[in-house]
C-alpha cells in the first residue's frame, strides 16, 4: 500500500522506466488503482473464503500481489503500472477481509484479541519496510524486495498452518477439524471440549439461512454487519489516511527540519510501538474501553491541531508553539494504533456469524476502502474551502460521534467464545 511514496519522486527523475516523467494525472492514477482494487478484492475474497476455505483463500490472494510486484519490477509502460497497482490492491483488500476471520477462528477466547491486534503491528511494519528501503534501491530491485515477504508467507503458511476448525466443522469434516485444533493448540491439550463447543456454535448458526440474505433477515447478522460497518467507517472518518497522505505538509507547517522520509519512518515507528502495546492491553482492558479512550484522545488531538492551523491562518503568532502539530500527530498515532487502527478488524472477525462471515467481512472491508477513498479525496477540497483547520475539526467531529456509537452500540467481546458472542447478538445486549 505504501509502495508509491519512495517511487513517485523517481518517476519524475532519471530512473523513470518510461523515458519521460509521469504527468500529474498518471501519478494520481498510479496511486488510485490500489484503493480501487482494494474495494473490489474483499467481495471476491469473501466468496472464496466461504467456498474454498480460509487457508486456500489466503494463499490465493497473495498470488496477485506477487504478480503485481514482479510486473512493477519490469514494466516500461504506464498501463502495466496501472494493472500492477490494481492487482496489489486486489490482494491487499482481500487480506483485510479474510485475515480477521481466519485469526478469530483459530484463536481461543483468552488470546483472540491479542492475535487480532497483531495484525495492526504487521501492517505498520509493512508500511515502514518500503519507506526504509525504497529511497536506496532501484525500482526493479525495490519491487522485487517487496515481493519477497509474500513469497516467504506462501511457503510458510502453506506448510505449517491448518485450515480454520470452524470452516472444517461447517463442512462436516470433523476429523480434519480435530487435527487442525491439535496442531494449533499446545501439545497434550484436550481439544474434544473445544471441538464440541465449535460444533454447537456452528449448528446454531446453521439453523439460520446462510448467504447474503442471512445478514439482513437474522438479528445477529444485521447487528454484526451494522457494528462492523460502523467501526470501519469510523476508522476512516477519523482521518488516518488523509493525515498520512499530507504528513509532509503538516510537518513542514510545524517548521520541522527533519527530512520527509525520516518523518514518515518516525510516524510509522510510533504506530508500531502503539500497535505492539495494543497486543498486550487488549485482553486486559477489552476492546470497548480501548476504542472509547482512542476516540477521546483522537478528538482532542484533531481539535487542538485545528485550533493551531486556524490561529496560523488568521495571522496569530504560533512560533512559540511550533511543536504543537507534531505533538498532536504523535498523540493521534499513538492512540489510533491501539484503538481504531487494529480493533475494528478484530471485532469484525469476532462478531460476524461464521455461516455468513465471508460475505459479511467482504462488505465491511469494502466499506472501509470506499470510505478511505472518499475521505482522502474530500480532505484537500474541504481544506481549500474551509482551511486545513476545517478538515481537522471534521475529523474531531467524527471522533466525537464515534465515542457515542461505541458506547451505546458495541458490547465487550473480551474473553467470550464465538458462540457466546452470537448469543449476545441474538439477545440484543450492549453491555
Amino acid at each position: 500500500m505504501s509502495w508509491t511514496s519512495p517511487i513517485i519522486p523517481k518517476l519524475h527523475g532519471e530512473e523513470n522506466p518510461f523515458g519521460r516523467p509521469v504527468t500529474t494525472a498518471e501519478e494520481a492514477w498510479i496511486a488510485a488503482f490500489t484503493p480501487l482494487g482494494s474495494a473490489i478484492g474483499p467481495l471476491a475474497a469473501g466468496y472464496c473464503a466461504d467456498k474454498l476455505g480460509r487457508k486456500k483463500a489466503l494463499l490465493a490472494l497473495a498470488i496477485p500481489m506477487v504478480v503485481g510486484f514482479l510486473v512493477l519490477a519490469g514494466a516500461d509502460q504506464i498501463s502495466l503500472y496501472y494493472l500492477a497497482r490494481f492487482l496489489l490492491g486486489l490482494g491487499a483488500g482481500s487480506a483485510f477481509a479474510v485475515v480477521p476471520m481466519y485469526v478469530s477462528e483459530i484463536s481461543q477466547p483468552h488470546n483472540r484479541g491479542k492475535y487480532g491486534s497483531a495484525m495492526g503491528v504487521l501492517i505498520t511494519l509493512g508500511i515502514i519496510y518500503p519507506f526504509s528501503i525504497g529511497p536506496h534501491l532501484s525500482i526493479p530491485i525495490y519491487s522485487i524486495s517487496c515481493a519477497i515477504p509474500l513469497v516467504i508467507f506462501l511457503i510458510i503458511f502453506s506448510i505449517f498452518m491448518p485450515e480454520s476448525p470452524y470452516y472444517l466443522v461447517a463442512k462436516g469434516e470433523l476429523d480434519q477439524a480435530n487435527r487442525a485444533l491439535a496442531k494449533l493448540r499446545r501439545t497434550g491439550s484436550n481439544t474434544s471440549a473445544e471441538l464440541s463447543e465449535i460444533k454447537q456454535g456452528v449448528e446454531e448458526e446453521k439453523a439460520h439461512t446462510a448467504g447474503i440474505k442471512a445478514l439482513f433477515i437474522s438479528a445477529p447478522g444485521r447487528k454484526a454487519l451494522f457494528i462492523s460497518m460502523g467501526l470501519v467507517a469510523l476508522q476512516q472518518f477519523a482521518g488516518i489516511n488523509p493525515l498520512l497522505s499530507f504528513l509532509k505538509t503538516i510537518y513542514e507547517a510545524a517548521g520541522s527540519t527533519i527530512p520527509p522520509n525520516y518523518c514518515t519512518i518516525i510516524t510509522g515507528s510510533v504506530q508500531v510501538l502503539s500497535n505492539t502495546a495494543c497486543v498486550f492491553m487488549v485482553e486486559k482492558m477489552g476492546r470497548k474501553l480501548l476504542l472509547l479512550i482512542c476516540c477521546v484522545f483522537c478528538f482532542l488531538a484533531m481539535l487542538v491541531l485545528g485550533i493551531y492551523f486556524w490561529l496560523k491562518s488568521n495571522n496569530f503568532d504560533v512560533e512559540s508553539v511550533f511543536w504543537l502539530p507534531i505533538t498532536c500527530l504523535i498523540v493521534y498515532m499513538l492512540v489510533f494504533s491501539f484503538g481504531l487502527g487494529p480493533l475494528p478488524w478484530t471485532v469484525m472477525g469476532e462478531i460476524i456469524p461464521s455461516n455468513v462471515k465471508g460475505i459479511g467481512s467482504a462488505i465491511s472491508s469494502t466499506t472501509s476502502f470506499l470510505t478511505a477513498c472518499l475521505v482522502t479525496f474530500l480532505f484537500p477540497i474541504i481544506s481549500e474551502a474551509l482551511g486545513m483547520a476545517g478538515g481537522f475539526w471534521l475529523f474531531a467531529f467524527f471522533c466525537f460521534i464515534g465515542y457515542f456509537f461505541i458506547y451505546f452500540v458495541l458490547f465487550e467481546t473480551k474473553g467470550k467464545s464465538l458462540a457466546e458472542i452470537q448469543r449476545l447478538l441474538q439477545n440484543g445486549t450492549t453491555s
